[in-house]
């Protein structure tokens, strides 16, 4: 997965996220999807998230998801944000992504 994501103020955008570990690429088809984004890692509300619902897993078996980021998800402050994937296999078996950077950029405006 990307150690940092940048996203415009404002902008709509699919975001494509693969998943590995150790190097192969880790199966999903089978797991309940959840992102959250939060402006610091202690907050306990998230800025923007997004449900199992959410995500397109055409290519889950490869490790490979992505997932509609609206206008409105992304319309935050400028700055950094933290983000994380938590997917939910059956078993009640929970993973989540180590945290990586969202980089909101200011809209352009002119």
């Amino acid at each position: 997965m990307a150690n940092q994501v940048t996203l415009k103020q404002g902008e709509a955008k699919t975001l494509t996220l693969t998943v590995r570990e150790e190097g192969q690429a880790v199966d999903l088809s089978g797991a309940t999807l959840f992102l959250g984004v939060k402006r610091y890692k202690s907050d306990t509300a998230y800025a923007f998230s997004k449900n199992d619902g959410d995500f397109n897993k055409v290519q889950a078996a490869q490790g490979i998801v992505s997932v509609f980021l609206t206008a409105t998800d992304t319309n935050k402050e400028p700055g950094t944000y933290v983000g994380e994937l938590k997917a939910s296999f059956p078993g009640n078996v929970v993973e989540k992504s180590g945290d990586w950077l969202v980089l909101i950029e200011p809209a352009v405006t002119g």
